[in-house]
């Protein structure tokens, strides 16, 4: 598809940035599972870990990630199977669960590092650092009309 002779009318444009989350996400994690030996969603679950002093539990973790604390439980199981992290009880609350990097995890975090600039320049590779710039301050404005969204959903729920 040639996306930039389609785009002609603002409606369409809204459609394909809309959908393009989509596809974008689809396309990264088809990317991901292909080459790595994580998936896409638990690569992200081990580079959040990197932004906790201290060990975090499944709720933290979950708002980090913008999903459930089900989701992050999910995601994690397999590897703390795989030896990468281990779930614990936290010491503040019995009945919180807490994710750390195993030995594993943290040599893991240590290599992914090179592996996350070399993703970075690949996907970034056709920006200038100001169109950067500007898709990072675009993205904050869709995290946050995304928040609208979900307010807005909310308010419709209640009204029904």
């Amino acid at each position: 598809m040639e996306y930039e002779k389609m785009g002609k009318n603002l409606q369409w444009k809204k459609n394909l940035l809309f959908a393009g989350v989509f596809i974008q996400e689809n396309l990264l994690h088809s990317i991901f599972d292909r080459y790595n030996e994580m998936s896409c969603k638990q690569w992200l679950l081990m580079s959040v870990l990197k932004a906790f002093d201290t060990p975090p539990d499944l709720s933290t973790v979950a708002k980090a990630m913008g999903c459930s604390r089900q989701n992050v439980k999910q995601l994690a199981r397999p590897l703390e199977q795989e030896g990468y992290i281990r779930l614990e009880k936290s010491e503040e609350d019995a009945r919180s669960l807490c994710i750390s990097y195993t030995e594993k995890g943290k040599q893991f975090s240590k290599e992914n590092t090179a592996k996350g600039r070399f993703v970075h320049e690949a996907v970034f590779s056709e920006f200038t650092e100001d169109e950067i710039d500007i898709y990072y301050s675009l993205s904050i404005k869709m995290m946050n009309g995304i928040k609208h969204l979900e307010e807005a959903f909310q308010k419709q729920k209640e009204e029904v």
